[in-house]
């Protein structure tokens, strides 16, 4: 929704801009001989436009660039995350996924007082070599092993292969009716057919900013494992390797410019 609003007002500027050209060309050949006020606005419209192009160009590149260190940061510290877990844990460094996430609203429908429904944007991921493609779900607080963790504010571990296992063959009826609140996080059914074959075991720590008086989550990392290493990605010591690499990520989003 967000990008639709986006592109709305992407076409909106261009024909306005296409109008303001066309009155100013009939102008020039006197084809149309316009009010002087008439003529003083469209002037102003066209340098506008004009300047407004330039510093939309101005900062779509710099978000560009903010949006590169981000992506470049997160790959290192879930890089070097994961081979931790692997040293720790014996587990195949290929067999494990993280993935980091920010928390956020769409900016355009919070400036007009709608969408009020944040979601978890993946700053980045890394892909254990048993899952071919992601899941299409929109995570949000609330939904899923890294919605969960967000809205609870705290670490939520789930072993899904033995929960789905276990509930499996499961109908719409028996998902929306019969299963437990803690045991569907916040998925529809729908969703949950879509996420049932891709993940084993999934662990999620928030990412805390506690810079001001009230501490805030601003996303979480998400570890993913093999079916059978629930025990091995719930040990103090891959819970501390989460947690260091949250707050070095933190710490690095804090020293990029917005």
């Amino acid at each position: 929704m967000d990008r639709l609003w986006l592109l709305v007002l992407k076409v909106s500027v261009a024909v306005v801009a296409a109008v303001v050209v066309a009155a100013l060309a009939l102008r020039t050949v006197g084809a149309w001989a316009p009010p002087r006020p008439l003529l003083v606005v469209l002037v102003v419209a066209s340098a506008l436009l004009s300047a407004g192009s330039t510093s939309a160009a101005a900062v779509q590149e710099w978000r560009t660039r903010r949006l590169g260190a981000r992506r470049e940061r997160a790959e290192q510290l879930l890089t070097a995350a994961a081979w931790a877990v692997a040293d720790a844990t014996g587990l195949d460094y290929r067999d494990l996924g993280a993935a980091a996430y920010r928390l956020e609203r769409p900016g355009l429908l919070r400036l007009v007082g709608a969408g009020r429904r944040e979601r978890l944007r993946r700053v980045h991921r890394l892909r254990p070599r048993h899952r071919l493609g992601a899941s299409g779900i929109d995570w949000r607080p609330g939904v899923g092993v890294v919605g969960s963790c967000v809205a609870m504010r705290q670490v939520v571990a789930q072993d899904l292969d033995a929960v789905y296992r276990a509930l499996l063959p499961c109908t719409r009826e028996e998902w929306e009716t019969l299963v437990p609140e803690a045991v569907r996080q916040g998925l529809t059914y729908d969703e949950f057919v879509d996420v049932r074959d891709k993940y084993a075991v999934v662990v999620a720590t928030p990412v805390v900013d506690d810079s001001s008086p009230v501490p805030r989550v601003v996303g979480c990392l998400s570890l993913d494992g093999p079916a059978g290493s629930f025990e091995s990605l719930t040990s103090p010591e891959v819970l501390a390797v989460l947690d260091s690499a949250a707050q070095a990520l933190l710490g690095h989003a804090a020293r990029v410019p917005g």
